[in-house]
């Protein structure tokens, strides 16, 4: 499972996974995910935009990540997106877990290697995953 956000270090993961893919035989099954928050509590129209929009955002995402992929595998056959909504690392976890997800790539620019309580999306995702994580910075 890729998790993506479109960061740099995130596009780079792409490519790394990318990478590994090419010298594994059979291809992997592989999920590229993008995470949106979830809407405010305002009521109306204005918080369903507001979801529509970060929706689109997220997808377009993954278009860009799969092309990445398809760029550095010449492939892209056991590929697939989604786009979740949630708390970022939170979701991932939750994610990975339901899929029996066996190894998680991510770009680590928010990686704090003494901040196990406070850090970032990443730390939180290294320390909670029951599987192989690697970060990518």
């Amino acid at each position: 499972m890729l998790a993506t956000d479109g960061s740099k270090y995130a596009n780079l993961s792409v490519e790394y996974a990318a990478q590994l893919y090419n010298f594994m035989d059979p291809k992997p099954d592989v999920l590229i995910i993008n995470v949106i928050p979830e809407p405010g509590k305002s009521p109306g129209n204005e918080t369903d935009l507001a979801v529509l929009k970060e929706k689109e955002r997220g997808k377009q995402i993954l278009r860009e990540a799969v092309q990445r992929f398809i760029d550095a595998s010449g492939s892209a056959d056991t590929v697939r997106t989604m786009v979740a909504m949630g708390e970022s690392r939170e979701v991932i976890i939750k994610i990975a877990e339901g899929n029996k997800t066996d190894h998680i790539i991510m770009g680590g620019a928010d990686f704090r290697w003494t901040d196990v309580i406070s850090g970032g999306v990443s730390n939180y995702v290294l320390h909670h995953a029951k599987c192989l994580v690697t970060l990518i910075k």
